[in-house]
């Protein structure tokens, strides 16, 4: 074996398609691996390492610092960043091919360690390719009946705590609901919306590239929550500004300037950090929902953890909690972060366009293909989706979610006034929520309950008119920005780098 020679790595060939088995749900069951960690990290590690540096005993107020609590955070970090720098490691696949050759043999070394026998003379080619794996979801449909029924259900076994107060019994029987109610009720709605515009994007996205885009989400609260928690309380500490108190001003100011302004710089710098996938404004529209959705999975899970700190009223508050999040403040994250990526991708498709000068020729530049094709297959080798045909094909969302494109509303194509735009939306809807708070301080529950519910359904129907409206112009082919390009000194061709 030492005497044969050592078949070198050579690049796959082009058109070279590689079959993986198809799993619906492996997306989903490793985005929650990583909620849990990044939720131990922005819950445990942050706070004490911001809690230790400026404000150890979490009054406001800058100072004492504890460089104990920072030690304590620092190494509570150190695993949770290694654990997540090694399930994000990249992913290569080792191809080895073998053809009939009257010139090969039948031991051929691959590695020092690895050699492939035959019975009769083969020629070896092995290859590292990148797993580009397209990505694969359950339906939205199917999703979202994984939540109703798993909150209703997880409601009911909940309701004799409401009723016959705590007990064996009761106890017991929150105890083995509430871990899967949590989980179902914080995350399932996430990937609805998730799969829903996968589906309507109608862009080819492979299954690493759209883990990154939520993966950004949920990172980009770390900042947003000191910011939030930390660096405004300390601000308006200085200022003589009390926020400890829901219906104190310096409260209402974080809700409506600070979560706001803070958020969407959080969410808007996640997205350029995912530059490099950016081809269009489409593409970009794309990208920035998903992170929002991220940001919105992390920060619903916190909501949803809290609702079971209500003790015998939880069924109530899990079911309310759940469900009215997940038709509001998950798609409004959404939207908004939407927003702002549509003219990320309108600036980042600007800066792509060569500049034509008269009496100089245009060199052309075509995209380099891929040189491999994957596709999934099911138990019985039937190919359920192929990433080399998932290219973008004009299509007719549905009515109830997308306008016709007569009634589009054009999308601010400078990423400045976008990202003005989503935190205007932003901060109208945390401080209408906070206005109304305070007018129903002193109304019974049930008034103060039924006006809040009211007041959100008006802004979730208003959510999704505007929804409707902007979703022709993000979806279109063709932008409004690609025509307003074709008039200016800047003109050439968009391609995708997936």
């Amino acid at each position: 074996m030492q005497g044969l020679p050592i078949t070198p790595l050579s690049p796959p060939p082009a058109g070279l398609v590689l079959a993986y088995p198809s799993s619906k749900w492996k997306t989903i069951r490793s985005m929650l691996g990583f909620v849990i960690l990044l939720f131990i990290v922005a819950n445990v590690s942050t706070s004490l390492i911001f809690g230790g540096l400026l404000d150890s005993d979490f009054d406001g107020d800058l100072g004492p610092s504890e460089p104990w609590y920072t030690l304590f955070g620092s190494l509570c970090l150190i695993p949770c960043v290694a654990g997540f720098a090694f399930f994000r490691r990249p992913r290569l696949t080792h191809i080895i091919r073998a053809q009939s050759s009257v010139f090969g043999n039948t031991f051929n070394m691959i590695a020092p360690r690895t050699a492939v026998q035959t019975f009769e003379k083969v020629t070896v080619e092995h290859h590292l390719v990148r797993d580009t794996t397209p990505l694969e979801m359950p339906s939205g449909k199917q999703l979202w009946w994984l939540f109703f029924g798993g909150v209703f259900f997880s409601s009911v076994c909940m309701l004799p705590l409401l009723i016959m107060g705590l007990s064996v019994f009761t106890g017991v029987l929150f105890g083995l609901v509430a871990i899967p109610a949590f989980i179902i009720g914080f995350s399932t709605p996430v990937f609805a919306w998730w799969s829903t515009s996968n589906t309507y994007f109608g862009l080819p996205t492979t299954r690493r590239l759209a883990e990154w885009m939520l993966i950004a989400g949920m990172i980009s609260t770390l900042p947003a929550i000191a910011i939030n928690s930390f660096l405004s309380p300390l601000i308006l500490s200085g200022a003589g500004l009390e926020s400890s108190e829901s219906s104190s001003l310096g409260f209402g100011l974080i809700l409506m300037l600070s979560a706001p302004i803070g958020e969407e710089l959080c969410k808007a710098a996640a997205v350029l950090a995912l530059a490099r996938f950016i081809d269009s404004p489409r593409r970009g529209f794309q990208i920035g929902f998903t992170v929002g959705l991220g940001f919105a999975l992390l920060e619903n899970s916190v909501y949803i953890l809290g609702a079971f700190a209500s003790g015998e009223g939880a069924a109530i508050t899990f079911a309310l909690t759940s469900v009215l999040r997940a038709i509001s403040s998950i798609p409004g994250h959404g939207v908004w972060t939407g927003i702002s990526g549509y003219a990320i991708g309108a600036y980042l498709q600007s800066r792509k366009e060569p500049l034509i000068l008269p009496g100089y020729q245009q060199t052309q530049f075509e995209a380099t293909p891929a040189n491999e094709n994957w596709v999934l297959v099911d138990s019985a080798g039937h190919v359920m989706k192929h990433s080399g045909t998932d290219q973008i094909q004009p299509f007719m969302p549905p009515t109830w979610l997308s306008a016709s494109p007569e009634k589009a509303i054009p999308l601010p194509i400078r990423p400045l006034k976008a990202l003005v735009l989503a935190m205007l939306l932003h901060s109208f809807w945390n401080g209408s929520m906070w206005g109304l708070s305070l007018v129903l301080t002193d109304a019974h529950i049930f008034i103060d309950l039924s006006i809040s519910i009211v007041w959100l359904s008006v802004l979730i129907f208003a959510l999704w008119q505007f929804t409707r409206h902007i979703l022709p112009t993000a979806l279109a082919l063709e932008s409004g920005f690609s025509g307003q390009r074709k008039e200016s000194t800047f003109q050439g061709e968009d391609y995708p780098r997936d």
